[in-house]
C-alpha cells in the first residue's frame, strides 16, 4: 500500500513537471506563430530594404514553430507515460495470497489466483482505520482527476499543433480527436484501459465545430490563443485541496 501511494506521488510530480514544460513550449509556439502571422505588417526599421528579409524571417519562424511543436508533443508524450503510472498504481493496491504447495512461507502476489481471495486482507483496516478498499477508491478518485485533465490537455494540444498546419489555402490540414498524435499513443492508452469504451472519449460538452483545429483556414485570434494557454496552466480538473487530502493519508498512521 505504501509503495503504491509513493508511486502515485512520484508520478503526480512528474506529470505536473511535464505540464509545466508543455506550457512553456506552447507559449513559444504561439509567440512564433503570431510573429509569423503579423510579419507582413511588422515594421522592420532599417532592415526593411534588405532583399527578401521578410521571407527569410518567415522561414525562420516556420522552423521555430516546427521545433516548438515537436517539443510540445514530447511533453504530452511524457504526460501520457506518467498518467499510465498513475493508473497502474491505482489498480495495484490489493495484495493476493499466492498458492505455494509444500511451502511453509506465506507468499503474496499482485495477481488473483484464488477467486475467494479479495486481496484486501479480509477487510482488515490499514493505517489505523482505512481499509484497502477505501484506499483503492481514494486512489482511483485522484487518478480520475488527472485523466479528465489529460483529456482537456489533449484537446488544447490539437489546437496548438493545428495552428502551424493551416497557414495558406493549400495547407487546409486539421487534427481530429481520433487521430494518433504520436506513434504508439493508441497502444499506450489501450494498455492502461484509457481507450476502450468511453474511458478516453472527448471531454464533456466538446463540440468540434467550435474549435479552430476543425475549421481549416480559420486561424484563432490572439485572445483565443491566450485563453488556451491560460487553460493549460490552470489544471482546471485537478482539485488541489482534494489532492493534498489524498496524499496526506500516507502520514496518518
Amino acid at each position: 500500500m505504501r509503495n503504491q501511494w509513493s508511486r502515485l506521488s512520484a508520478a503526480k510530480e512528474q506529470w505536473l513537471a511535464a505540464v509545466a514544460d508543455g506550457r512553456a513550449h506552447a507559449s513559444a509556439l504561439v509567440n512564433a506563430h503570431l510573429c509569423r502571422r503579423n510579419m507582413p505588417a511588422t515594421d522592420l526599421g532599417v532592415l526593411k530594404d534588405m532583399p527578401g528579409i521578410r521571407d527569410k524571417a518567415n522561414s525562420k519562424l516556420v522552423l521555430r514553430e516546427e521545433q516548438y511543436s515537436g517539443m510540445l508533443l514530447s511533453a504530452y508524450k511524457e504526460m501520457v507515460r506518467q498518467l499510465s503510472y498513475l493508473v497502474e498504481a491505482s489498480h495495484s493496491m490489493r495484495c493476493f495470497s499466492k498458492a505455494a504447495p509444500n511451502c511453509s512461507i506465506t507468499q503474496f502476489s499482485d495477481r488473483q489466483d484464488n477467486l475467494n481471495d479479495s486481496g484486501d486482507g479480509g477487510g482488515a483496516p490499514v493505517f489505523k482505520w482505512f481499509s484497502i478498499l477505501e484506499f483503492e477508491t481514494l486512489a482511483q478518485e485522484l487518478v480520475q482527476m488527472f485523466v479528465s485533465e489529460q483529456k482537456l490537455k489533449r484537446l488544447l494540444l490539437l489546437e496548438f499543433l493545428s495552428i502551424a498546419l493551416k497557414e495558406g489555402v493549400e495547407l487546409q490540414t486539421s487534427l481530429n480527436w481520433g487521430d494518433e498524435l504520436y506513434d504508439g499513443e493508441s497502444n499506450k492508452l489501450q494498455s492502461i484501459g484509457l481507450q476502450s469504451g468511453d474511458a478516453y472519449s472527448p471531454p464533456e460538452n466538446w463540440c468540434a465545430e467550435r474549435l479552430g483545429s476543425q475549421r481549416p483556414g480559420n486561424l484563432p485570434l490572439h485572445e483565443v490563443l491566450q485563453v488556451y494557454l491560460t487553460t493549460w496552466h490552470a489544471n482546471m480538473n485537478i482539485n488541489r485541496s482534494e489532492l493534498v487530502k489524498y496524499l496526506s493519508l500516507l502520514r496518518r498512521r
